[in-house]
This record gives C-alpha cells, sequence and structure tokens, in this order.
C-alpha cells in the first residue's frame, strides 16, 4: 500500500534495493561504509544562519531602551538650586533643612533674584526664628 502519495512503481524500486542490499557480502558493506564515512568527512560544516541574530540583537536592544525609559521616568524629579553666589556650608545645611516645594517654586520662578543673593543671611535669619520658636 502506497501512503506516501507516490507512484506505485517506487514501492517496487524500493522492495528490489533492500532485497539487494541483504545480498551484499561483509566486505562490499565495509567498503560502502568507509566510502560513506569519507563522503561526509568531506562535506563542509553547516554554518548557523548569521541574518538569524539579527532580529534577536534588535529585539534585545528595543527592550533595554525601552526598560531605561520606563525606570527614567518612575524617577522622581530633583530639584536643584541656581549657584550663582557660593552658599556657606552651614547656611546650606540650615537652607536645606528648612526649604519645602512652595520655596522651590519660588526659588525655580527667577523673580526674587535679589534673594538669592543674600541667601546665607535668610538661612541665618531661619535658624535664629526656629531658635525663638522653639
Amino acid at each position: 500500500m502506497n501512503t506516501n502519495n507516490l507512484p506505485n512503481w517506487t514501492d517496487r524500486a524500493k522492495s528490489l534495493l533492500d532485497d539487494s542490499v541483504r545480498d551484499l557480502d561483509a566486505a562490499t558493506l565495509s567498503r560502502l561504509n568507509r566510502a560513506r564515512q569519507a563522503a561526509l568527512a568531506q562535506r563542509a560544516p553547516r554554518r548557523r544562519a548569521a541574518w538569524l541574530f539579527v532580529p534577536a540583537g534588535l529585539a534585545g536592544a528595543c527592550a533595554l531602551l525601552l526598560a531605561v525609559g520606563v525606570w527614567h521616568s518612575q524617577r522622581p524629579p530633583t530639584a536643584t538650586l541656581p549657584t550663582s553666589t557660593p552658599v556657606p556650608a552651614v547656611a546650606a545645611t540650615t537652607a536645606s533643612k528648612s526649604l519645602n516645594t512652595s520655596d522651590l517654586d519660588m526659588i525655580a520662578s527667577g523673580d526674587d533674584l535679589e534673594m538669592m543673593q543674600d541667601l546665607d543671611f535668610y538661612a541665618w535669619l531661619d535658624a535664629q526664628d526656629q531658635d525663638n520658636n522653639g
């Protein structure tokens, strides 16, 4: 019965070839096996398709870019004070403790640049105010 959808003569040819192989002597089978092994040894090794690595690398780069973008968008923004005039270390420590978001908004607006010039005075004034109230 033909199960491979091939013509009927292929089944007949296969059975004839199988019968002829059964009748071969050991020396001929050994010589055929050696010839087959030699032919296989001369065959070039199969190389992996390099083009398969390009989509994998591209997908990895996109995933890394997406991860960095998500991580960067979840970081809280940091507020920095303009450094037009140097602030002494004591005043900077006091100023950083007493600044809240409304103070940072006022500083960031740039309206009161004169206040920025006397930042150490305001820090000292705030420290005096905390000493008097507490």
